[in-house]
């Protein structure tokens, strides 16, 4: 009779799973535990099929949670990452996801909108930096930054550490641009352009790294000479304050002299320029007058002759004292004509006063 076992046994009650049954514990125990159960379970008798069934809604069950367990939330915060035997293979956005289940896919949940900042240089201890005036600056700053959108990928697995690469290349960063500049600038009104430079040096070395960081802004804390020479500067920060204001007075003493003087000579020359007008107008009005006269005088010379005269004499007389003499009286009769003017217009002055 040939035998149909085929672990090529000799008889057919010999049990294929006995051959290492010297062998104590596990796997061997399990497994002959599992076969009696699956014998049990098939064997003759009134209850196989009920059995049968029963064995198949309980793989049934077993393998609908099995499948069920793939189903994942991801909250409007974060991003999934699925992983596939340790590879990754898609990114994932907010809402109810579904992975291979376990063993064959796995999900990392990343928060990529939480503002993260890193402290450099705290109260505590100094933060000595060479500026470009060869001083030393005891400079505290911070670095505000997050995952970049589209970058989690990048974020969790390009670096493994980003919060510490973000630390050491700020600091680095910082460095090389106060490096360049001097002391009073990067204390004074250079704060905000040495934050905006730091800021863009350290996205390009973070886009360069690709390790999937936005750095949103750096903020400088304090920047300040060591301790031990800080009185001594200080000193000399008051000295340059009294010379500042001491040449800004003088620049306002200038510039009000210069305006000063710039008014002056304006006011001269439109002085003169009016003057120059109004010679220029009389001079015409004379040329006019002459004109005219002269037009006058060739019609009827001997009465011209006698107007002009007349008037010279009024001109002449009008400012001299005048002593009137009666050729027909023998006693010289005096008005003082002079005196009566000069009372009269005393009388009108006094009259507004």
């Amino acid at each position: 009779m040939v035998s149909k076992n085929p672990w090529g046994a000799s008889s057919d009650d010999e049990d294929p799973w006995k051959k290492n049954s010297s062998n104590d514990g596990f796997p061997f125990d399990v497994i002959d535990s599992i076969k009696k159960k699956i014998g049990k379970m098939n064997g003759n008798g009134g209850g196989r099929g009920k059995k049968s069934r029963s064995f198949g809604i309980i793989v049934g069950v077993i393998a609908v949670l099995y499948l069920a367990s793939g189903f994942y939330q991801v909250q409007h915060n974060e991003r999934g990452v699925v992983l596939r035997f340790g590879r990754c293979v898609r990114t994932v956005g907010p809402g109810l996801q579904y992975i291979m289940p376990y063993p064959f896919e796995h999900v990392i949940r990343q928060d990529v909108t939480s503002v993260n900042q890193i402290d450099l240089g705290s109260q505590q201890e100094d933060n000595l930096m060479l500026t470009g005036d060869s001083n030393l600056a005891n400079i505290s700053f911070s670095v505000l930054w997050k995952i970049k959108e589209g970058g989690v990928e990048e974020y969790l697995f390009n670096a493994k550490s980003p919060d510490v690469t973000v630390r050491a290349v700020a600091e680095s960063v910082m460095r090389e641009v106060v490096g360049q500049a001097q002391f009073s600038f990067v204390q004074t009104e250079g704060r905000a352009e040495i934050q905006k430079r730091v800021r863009e040096s350290l996205q390009a070395l973070m886009d360069e790294y690709k390790i999937g960081v936005e750095i949103l802004r750096v903020e400088l804390q304090r920047v300040e000479p060591p301790a031990s020479v800080i009185d001594s500067f200080r000193d000399v920060e008051r000295a340059q304050a009294e010379q500042q204001s001491e040449k800004n007075k003088a620049d306002a003493y200038d510039r009000d002299t210069r305006a000063r003087t710039r008014g002056l000579v304006a006011q001269k020359l439109n002085s003169g320029e009016a003057k120059k007008r109004e010679i220029i107008e009389i001079a015409r009005g004379e040329v006019e007058r002459f004109k005219s006269a002269y037009s006058q005088y060739k019609l009827a010379p001997e009465i011209v002759s006698k107007r002009l005269y007349i008037d010279t004499m009024r001109d002449v007389y009008k400012s001299v004292n005048k002593v009137i003499i009666d050729d027909d009286v023998k006693a010289v009769s005096y008005l003082p004509l002079t005196e009566i003017n000069k009372n009269i217009v005393k009388g009108k002055e006094e009259t507004k006063i």
